[in-house]
């Protein structure tokens, strides 16, 4: 946001200087990123009349130039095409800084030809882009004259940084407010001349929306413009545009861009003559409607963007950029004046979707004063006819209206809340010069915000406002307080098993990230979230606008954001919260991790293997085991959240606790993305994983038998749908004083087995431990673990 300061003072009355009021700024949260004193800059530059002007003899595009600076004249080759004898024009000498082209002048030949300094532009003095043509000084100018008195050109240029929140301050006046309040000043009378109109509007609205997105334009008001002269702008207009980095175009666009940076408010100046029909209808677009802006560029809108349009087609895109058919140029004798409030989301989002910047839509976007557009008509109408002349109409509007927010504030909650002991009448003082209106209850006060604060939204903002003002240097240092205990460490068991799970997962290849823990409605519903409880009220984007269900869409984020920039294998995983619901207990501590890509690097010997399903259930496994859970006391389910593989994905559970999944992203999920390979990932939900018990002082002596183990195998017809682990777990549940391990060793399904069945063989390791196991004992051990099998899963020993 940049001003002048003679521009600020129009709306501060202050005895402060510059220097005061720059140092001021930062303390009220408006960062000062620059000033710029031309002035200073532009010191050297004096004014001079060119005394007569030659052609160059050997360039025919270059003139040999004779200026006068009221002592000595001086030789000068120039190219511009508006050089004539007897202008008045701007002179840098030998010796002399040029900003524009960050040069400083040597007397030099051009073509053969001496000179002896340089006529300049406007861009060389930085004053604009223009550079068709050297600058040319009123007739009256004095020469021998520096040109910052010439051009009146000593108004120090200021430059602040303005938070999201804070699109109050997109005008000069807001930051007048600001200081105002600061006791920098008094805020002058915006005085602005209430005018009726002389005749009906010739332009009328309609609202094409259905009831329940009318508060896309919740307001807007317009009236009609004629007989105007649309003239250059008057000198004093242009400075102050250029100053800002605007440029002049015409007295009718000047005068909407000068209000725009005086107070922050937005215009649309369409030419009357070019509407087709007498009404301008706001309405969404259609997917693949095109609009020519303002800018020379045809954009092919998508379905939904919020539109401004007549009988012929599309005029606005609205709060973003106008048409090129009905904008104002030099010709325009009749107008129509748009000023409305739209839905900053919506303004957001079709101005991410098109590439599309402007400074309407910069101030659109963080919100604008509601009650502004009646009195923009005015200030408008009051403008154009100084400078164009004309007549205006009456206002026609459409005005849905809106709730007036107040808050039920107790004084003392300043100093609960902040620490700081600020007396009432201050607070009262502070509150009513930043346009808080404040009735005084019993015991409270009901406190209005202002309509151009919509940002306010509770007690907690409204006690930021006091401390802000008051000066955050005023709070005050204050010791922490120190205990006669030793305080309980921070870092618990819990903790660490994090901590050790996260280095576990680095040791395997993995990388840890971080990513936000919002995103937008369809990836939260592609993950089993986007419910209304968990809709940010102010998000911060409007791609981030849910809490997340699952830290997998934000990691798939990341690896689509990779893989665009060449990285084509990747291992990242995240510790954070998801959130399920609104309640404490339905916010989840997870760690989550995907793979995607090759696991080795190709080469002659071998052809390169991607990432599956058992090395991303391996990962997880080894992580499990190394934070001290037993894996052996898992079951694995199918029964995985839809947004994984359902042939390629599991759960594990420890009894009844979730524990985690595992698999394979669905495929519709890695088609949205635009994911080439299928993807790989776990979530493991640390928190239902039971610490690890105290290790006791003395442990009992590992005791190792001398007797050698025994190994049978057995390979058992059962039901299709039966899990392996289940006879796994069967098979040591047969004899759990003897069978030290089962292994699975082979899943058979085709020739010979019957439909509807699949074999698994296994290896079982019976191990001794007193006594050498005669062959009577062996076929006890295998009678009961083919018998329990039989009664358990109706399992049979395959005899082919």
């Amino acid at each position: 946001m940049k001003f002048t300061w003679h521009w600020l003072l129009d709306h501060l009355q202050t005895d402060k200087n510059i220097n005061e009021i720059l140092y001021t700024l930062p303390k009220l949260g408006l960062e000062v990123a620059s000033v710029i004193n031309l002035a200073d800059e532009l010191k050297d530059f004096i004014s001079v009349k060119v005394l007569e002007v030659k052609s160059h003899p050997n360039a025919d595009k270059l003139n040999l130039c004779k200026v006068f600076d009221g002592n000595n004249s001086f030789n000068v080759v120039c190219g511009a095409p508006n050089v004539k004898a007897g202008m008045i024009a701007v002179f840098a000498n030998i010796n002399t800084y040029v900003p524009g082209i960050n040069l400083t002048l040597k007397k030099t030949k051009i073509r053969g030809v001496s000179s002896e300094g340089m006529l300049c532009s406007e861009k060389e003095l930085t004053l604009s882009d223009n550079h068709e043509g050297i600058i040319e000084l009123p007739e009256s100018s004095k020469v021998g004259v520096p040109i910052v008195d010439v051009m009146d050109l000593s108004d120090p240029i200021i430059e602040i940084e303005i938070t999201p929140n804070r699109g109050d301050c997109l005008g000069v006046r807001g930051i007048a407010r600001d200081l105002a309040a600061a006791g920098f000043g008094t805020l002058k009378d915006l005085e602005v001349k209430e005018i009726e109109g002389e005749f009906e509007s010739l332009i009328d609205w309609k609202i094409d929306l259905e009831k329940e997105k009318q508060n896309l334009c919740p307001k807007i008001f317009g009236r009609s413009f004629q007989n105007l002269v649309n003239v250059e702008s008057p000198d004093w207009l242009k400075k102050r545009l250029l100053a800002v980095d605007l440029r002049p175009i015409s007295s009718l666009v000047d005068i909407t861009n000068y209000i725009m940076i005086d107070i922050g408010r937005p215009l649309h100046a369409y030419d009357a003559d070019k509407i087709v029909g007498n009404t301008l209808t706001i309405k969404q677009s259609n997917k693949k409607e095109k609009f020519f802006a303002l800018n020379g560029i045809e954009y092919e809108l998508d379905e939904g963007m919020l539109v401004i349009s007549d009988e012929h087609g599309i005029d606005d895109l609205a709060g973003i950029m106008g048409g090129a058919r009905t904008g104002v140029n030099e010709n325009t004798t009749k107008m129509f004046l748009e000023a409305a409030i739209f839905d900053p989301t919506s303004i957001a989002n079709t101005g991410r979707k098109l590439n599309l910047n402007s400074d309407a839509r910069y101030r659109f976007e963080r919100g604008l004063d509601y009650d502004s557009p009646e009195l923009v008509m005015h200030y408008a109408a009051s403008m154009v006819y100084k400078i164009c002349g004309g007549s205006c109409s009456k206002i026609v509007k459409f005005d849905l209206g809106k709730d007036i927010k107040s808050f039920n504030f107790d004084p003392n909650i300043t100093y609960k809340l902040s620490g700081v002991e600020i007396d009432h009448q201050s607070s009262y003082s502070i509150l009513k010069k930043l346009g808080f209106k404040i009735h005084d209850e019993k015991g409270f006060w009901k406190v209005f915000p202002p309509s151009w604060r919509p940002d306010i939204d509770g007690i907690a903002d409204i006690v930021e406002e006091i401390i802000r003002i008051n000066g955050y240097d005023h709070i005050p240092t204050t010791k922490l307080p120190r205990n006669n205990y030793i305080a309980k460490p921070a870092f618990n068991s819990k903790h660490r098993q994090v901590s050790v799970a996260s280095k576990t997962l680095a040791t395997r290849g993995y990388s840890e990230v971080i990513t936000f823990s919002f995103l937008n409605e369809v990836l939260a519903k592609q993950f089993n979230g986007g419910i209304k409880e968990l809709v940010l009220v102010n998000p911060i984007s409007s791609e981030l606008t849910h809490m997340r269900p699952s830290i997998l869409p934000t990691l798939l984020i990341a690896a689509q954001r990779n893989l665009n920039a060449g990285i084509d294998k990747l291992s990242f995983f995240e510790v954070g919260p998801i959130f399920k619901g609104d309640k404490p207990e339905e916010q989840i501590s997870t760690i989550s991790g995907l793979r995607l890509g090759n696991k080795s690097i190709r080469d002659w010997k071998s052809e390169p293997k991607e990432f599956d399903f058992y090395d991303i259930k391996m990962d997880v496994l080894k992580t499990l085991e190394v934070i001290g859970l037993n894996i052996n006391s898992l079951q694995i389910h199918e029964s995985s959240p839809s947004y994984f593989h359902p042939g390629r994905s599991a759960v594990l559970k420890l009894g009844q606790k979730h524990i985690a999944n595992i698999g394979e992203i669905h495929p519709q999920i890695i088609d949205y993305y635009g994911f080439e390979k299928s993807i790989l990932g776990f979530e493991i939900f640390y928190e239902n994983i039971p610490l690890p018990k105290k290790v006791k002082v003395s442990r009992p002596m590992l005791k190792l038998s001398p007797l050698q183990a025994v190994t049978r195998e057995f390979a058992f017809l059962v039901d299709e749908i039966t899990p392996a682990e289940k006879i796994v777990q069967i098979a040591k549940l047969s004899n759990k004083d003897l069978i030290k391990d089962v292994l699975i060793f082979d899943i058979y399904k085709g020739k010979n087995i019957p439909n509807g069945k699949k074999s698994i063989a296994i290896k079982v390791t019976i191990q001794p431990h007193t006594e050498t196991l005669t062959d009577e004992d062996l076929e006890k051990i295998s009678s009961d673990l083919i018998n329990l099998i039989d009664l358990k899963l109706s399992g049979s020993l395959r005899s082919q």
